[in-house]
């Protein structure tokens, strides 16, 4: 994280005011930039954080339910300035996703939504979209349509834009946008960005109409500003139009920051506000791989350009809020705009405003929000098994104590013990946690050491931090058993021993090592070329980790593709990161023998040597279930979390945890 010394300065010397405030010192705010108002026409944001739109909705039959409403709600309870409803499409033939259906029946359900967000103190802001070439069928009843005519990488064929569809869609913005207002929303955001229609028309790549709508730039941004104009002349000029819009292409031959400014410099007669991302899905959804603020550089550029005189905010990684006052601070943007950073901690806002910044959930940036299939069923973050379930499970729910105080015994300090124990405390139960090792964090360790999961990392921190300063008697170097029950008695076991190692049935696997080695054992890795077994995430993520030492790493994957177990965006992220290290992956690869030399493997039924120094494997791990066997019956309550239950990633871990924990004492 890139802080700059002043802010640094400045956090710590509040730190130490904060502990002085039952004395007469006068509080000081520990990020002044990022908690100022700003005042926008009628309107006053109490401080510079946009909770930014996202497609994780939940809707039915084009309905928004209680879960959607009390989610949005939320993120306005934990000090947001500005929260954003996403993904609302203008018109049919602009669905990318399902409807969200902005009618007059559905009024009442839209303006409960923004009185919900108003109660905290919050604006209450909506995305409008249309997808254009990007449109899904499947979304839509009529054909779909872009800037010219072509089929789509999926196959979708789309039908040229005639000036009638324009204006078609010209008016549908404005009767959107009437409607969101009519709602009680405070914020109209126009998405303008990550290829959706007005990117289509600004890409000098897609967009090679020869009217007056393609060519120059110029002709190119005709269409958008039409759209704009024609949004303002409905809505009239009181109220706060905001304009979201992608920094860069980011692609060669596409349009550039400084098409962006141009653009922006005739938008301003419209938009009152704008937010900058960028383009390219590993961009606009960057993984763990990418840099912090990757799309900062862009608010940079406008505001030197001297051509924009609106707010801009910027929006892209910005996780912490030194990161974000900094950013304000240096005059490279006027706020800072977060999507996946406030699901791991909707109250990120108030702790950030309290001091409280060291108690942030740290997002991993591992995009299992956006890749947990959010279209079919509710989804997924990886630390904050509560979001998206504020309406089933209620918030007093998760910070009251549990009707009865209870003896919890838990077994395991990674992740699953450790938000076990956490959220167990936080219940009022007397929580013991017993840790095998001389140290917590469990698999997740091996970030100690990693070159490249630094979220990960501070994730892993952050939870070793709050148990510790949590009343949990915590026992290192002690493994439950016996004896340790009953020297405790507990009314509840809570089983979190992690996983075993498959060890492949290779001839001379023997001569090989498992992955986490690397980290844990590294006496026992040799140096030079490697050669790993296995093309899980596992397999890659460790592979990553050696090639970025500078180590030649090939892994070896019987599958036709690799790290199957990575979803969507994620596996783009992981995808690109393996080209721009040179990871090299040979899919479709049967490892028959690890040999001195390396490992023999067959592809297409041929054999093939692959040269290594040293040898690993990575080929899955199955529960270690051996505790829970052996306590399941010396406590009124034992459960199971995190591996030794299921096999999974962190979401897993954390999700068991703290839901077993919750469950002590309810009746």
């Amino acid at each position: 994280m890139r802080v700059d010394a002043a802010s640094g300065v400045l956090y710590y010397l509040y730190r130490i005011v904060s502990e002085c405030r039952k004395g007469d010192l006068m509080f000081i705010s520990p990020y002044p930039n990022l908690l100022k108002p700003l005042k926008i026409k009628n309107l006053t944001l109490k401080n510079r954080i946009m909770s930014a739109p996202n497609m994780l909705f939940h809707t039915v039959d084009g309905r928004p339910t209680q879960y959607y409403i009390s989610y949005l709600e939320h993120k306005a309870r934990g000090g947001a300035g500005i929260v954003t409803l996403g993904e609302v499409a203008v018109c049919d033939g602009g669905n990318h996703t399902p409807w969200t259906k902005w009618t007059k029946d559905n009024l009442p359900l839209y303006a409960e939504m923004s009185g919900a967000i108003h109660e905290h103190g919050a604006l209450a802001c909506v995305e409008l979209t249309h997808g254009g070439q990007n449109a899904k069928p499947e979304y839509n009843t009529v054909p779909i349509k872009g800037p010219v005519d072509t089929v789509t990488m999926s196959g979708v064929k789309v039908q040229a834009l005639t000036k009638e569809d324009m204006d078609n869609i010209a008016g549908a913005y404005a009767e959107a946008a009437a409607y969101w207002y009519h709602a009680g929303f405070d914020l109209v955001l126009i998405h303008a960005a990550h290829g959706w229609i007005f990117n289509q028309f600004l890409s000098p790549i897609i967009n090679k109409r020869g009217d007056e709508f393609g060519g120059s730039l110029e002709n190119r941004m005709r269409f958008p500003l039409m759209i704009l104009q024609k949004v303002r002349e409905r809505i009239g000029p009181k109220k706060v139009l905001a304009i979201r819009l992608s920094g860069s292409e980011r692609a060669p031959g596409g349009y550039t920051v400084d098409d962006i400014i141009t653009f922006l410099s005739k938008a301003q007669e419209y938009a009152d506000i704008a937010e900058i991302s960028s383009d390219g899905l590993t961009n606009m959804m960057a993984s763990t791989y990418r840099p912090l603020g990757l799309n900062v550089e862009f608010t940079e550029a406008i505001k030197k350009s001297g051509r924009v005189s609106i707010p801009v905010f910027s929006i892209g990684s910005i996780l912490y809020p030194e990161q974000a006052e900094e950013i304000i601070a240096s005059g490279k943007a006027d706020g800072v705009s977060m999507s996946r950073a406030l699901i791991a901690d909707p109250f990120w806002a108030k702790k950030a405003a309290e001091g409280r910044a060291d108690e942030i959930t740290p997002c991993l940036r591992c995009l299992n929000c956006t890749d947990s299939d959010n279209l079919d069923r509710h989804f997924i973050c990886s630390v904050n098994p509560y979001i998206g379930r504020e309406a089933r499970i209620g918030f007093a729910d998760t910070m009251t104590k549990a009707n009865f105080r209870k003896k919890v015994l838990i077994a395991g300090g990674g992740p699953a013990g450790i938000q076990a124990a956490i959220t167990a405390a936080r219940r009022g139960h007397e929580v013991i946690l017993a840790e095998k090792s001389s140290s917590l964090g469990g698999l997740l360790k091996f970030t100690d050491t990693d070159s490249l999961k630094h979220d990960l990392r501070r994730y892993k921190d952050y939870l070793i931090r709050t148990v510790s300063e949590m009343n949990v008697k915590i026992l290192l170097n002690t493994e439950a058993d016996d004896a340790l029950i009953e020297h405790y008695k507990p009314d509840a076991i809570i089983a979190a021993t992690g996983s075993i190692p498959i060890v492949p049935e290779i001839k001379g696997i023997e001569n090989a090592c498992h992955a986490k080695d690397v980290y844990f054992k590294p006496q026992n890795v040799k140096d030079g070329d490697a050669v790993i077994i296995g093309g899980g995430l596992v397999g890659v993520e460790t592979g990553l980790h050696l090639r970025s030492t500078g180590r030649n790493v090939t892994v070896l994957e019987m599958a036709d593709d690799y790290a199957a177990d990575a979803k969507n965006c994620y596996k783009a992220g992981l995808v690109r990161t393996v080209q721009e290290l040179g990871l090299t992956i040979i899919t479709g690869a049967q490892c028959r023998e690890v040999t001195g030399e390396g490992v023999i493997y067959l592809k297409d039924g041929r054999e093939y040597t692959a040269g290594a120094d040293a040898v690993l494997y990575a080929v899955g791990m199955v529960p270690d279930e051996r505790a829970y066997f052996d306590f399941y019956n010396k406590a009124p309550y034992v459960i199971q979390a995190g591996d030794c239950r299921k096999i999974g990633k962190v979401d897993g871990a954390v999700h068991s945890g703290f839901f077993a924990a919750m469950d002590i004492g309810m009746l």
